[in-house]
C-alpha cells in the first residue's frame, strides 16, 4: 500500500484537490420547552381520563324485548324502615345514707422492703 495515500485518506487536507472534510456530526436535535411538554402531558391525561366514557358511548345499548314486560325492580315493592332509637339517662344525687355511715377508718398495710428488679434472668 501506498503510505502517502493511508495518511492523506486519515487526515485530508482541505485545499488538496479531491479531498473533502470530515463530515460534520448531525446537531443535537432541539429539546421541546418546559411549557409544550406540560401542554402535551396534561393533554394525554385528559385523554387517557376521558377515553373509558367515549368508548362506552359508542357501544350500543342491549336491545330491550317487549315480550318479557317490564324489569322486576318495576314491580319491586319498597318497605319503609323505621329505626327508633331510645337512650335513658338518669341522674341521681349520692345515697344520703353513704355520707352519714360514720367515720372513715385508715388501716396501715405492712410495707415490703424496696428491692430494685434488674430483670436479668427472671421473667418481669
Amino acid at each position: 500500500m501506498n503510505e502517502s495515500h493511508d495518511a492523506a485518506s486519515r487526515h485530508p487536507e482541505p485545499d488538496r484537490p479531491g479531498v473533502h472534510p470530515a463530515p460534520h456530526p448531525k446537531p443535537r436535535a432541539k429539546r421541546a420547552s418546559r411549557g409544550v411538554v406540560r401542554v402535551w402531558a396534561w393533554s394525554l391525561g385528559a385523554l387517557s381520563f376521558l377515553s373509558p366514557f367515549a368508548l362506552f358511548g359508542l357501544f350500543p345499548k342491549p336491545a330491550q324485548s317487549q315480550s318479557a314486560g317490564p324489569t322486576a325492580t318495576a314491580h319491586r315493592q319498597h318497605r319503609r324502615v323505621v329505626v327508633i332509637v331510645t337512650k335513658k339517662i338518669v341522674w341521681s344525687a349520692a345515697p344520703a345514707s353513704r355520707t352519714s355511715s360514720g367515720p372513715i377508718t385508715y388501716v396501715q398495710a405492712p410495707s415490703a422492703p424496696a428491692v430494685a428488679s434488674t430483670c436479668g434472668t427472671a421473667p418481669c
